[in-house]
């Protein structure tokens, strides 16, 4: 799926055949190139847009989960048609990718499943419209989240595992876990990483590169860096104010 951040004109597409289609394509269009077709497409200028690949094993696990269907095909749009909540999700999957910090993994990975969702609900002629989630999680769900976050939050977590944990699909799982605790997943788990830096900086003796690697950040900048922005201080700053 290739979205549009930057007006483009003079595009020349093929999708599925050899008829050349050219078109001016504002921001926010999108083409959708499922996997098997063959396309082209040439520009004349350079452009401004974001890419996003989704294996099709992944796309039509989610569809199971989400919608309850299996072997579930996209289907193209017309060149040129915009799609608002697309482009939503794709800026700020651009400014996760593009920002000075280190990107967000866990965030990045619920942006991509908000995506694939609305591609599912908006681009598949067999989609069932079943309702969106209102509630949070149920408390057993909650409490196995919560112990699985503390157990796991220094290593790399993906939405996919959560989900399982709470025994609901990845995407309603991104909403009711939000309404559940009053911040996105991947908010709570930089939350965890901070609080334990913050408890070895306390304790003074470790180093900050050792605290940082301890605590799930790649390395002291990142600590720093995220430190600064949810916490307000840096690890230096918090060190030496015990």
């Amino acid at each position: 799926m290739g979205i549009v951040l930057a007006p483009s004109r003079g595009l020349r597409a093929s999708l599925g055949s050899d008829r050349i289609t050219q078109y001016d394509a504002p921001v926010g269009c999108l083409v959708v190139n499922p996997a098997g077709v063959d396309s082209t497409l040439a520009w004349p200028e350079t452009r401004t847009n974001l890419v996003v690949a989704i294996p099709p094993d992944v796309l039509s696990e989610l569809a199971l989960q989400e919608f309850d269907l299996g072997n579930v095909e996209l289907q193209s749009p017309d060149f040129g048609t915009v799609d608002p909540v697309a482009l939503g999700i794709a800026q700020r999957i651009s400014v996760e990718l593009t920002g000075k910090a280190i990107s967000n993994e866990l965030y990045l990975d619920s942006l991509v499943t908000l995506f694939s969702t609305h591609l599912l609900r908006t681009y598949t002629s067999r989609m069932k419209q079943l309702p969106s989630p209102k509630g949070g999680l149920s408390a057993k769900s909650a409490r196995r989240v919560q112990e699985y976050l503390r157990e796991h939050f220094t290593e790399k977590v993906h939405v996919a595992e959560l989900a399982a944990v709470a025994g609901i699909s990845p995407n309603h799982f991104i909403v009711r876990f939000a309404k559940t605790f009053g911040m996105p997943p991947h908010r709570y788990l930089v939350n965890l990483r901070l609080d334990m830096a913050e408890e070895l900086l306390a304790a003074g003796e470790v180093s900050i590169a050792e605290i940082a690697y301890m605590a799930g950040f790649s390395d002291q900048s990142h600590l720093a860096t995220t430190m600064k922005r949810y916490r307000g201080k840096t690890p230096t700053e918090l060190r030496f104010s015990q």
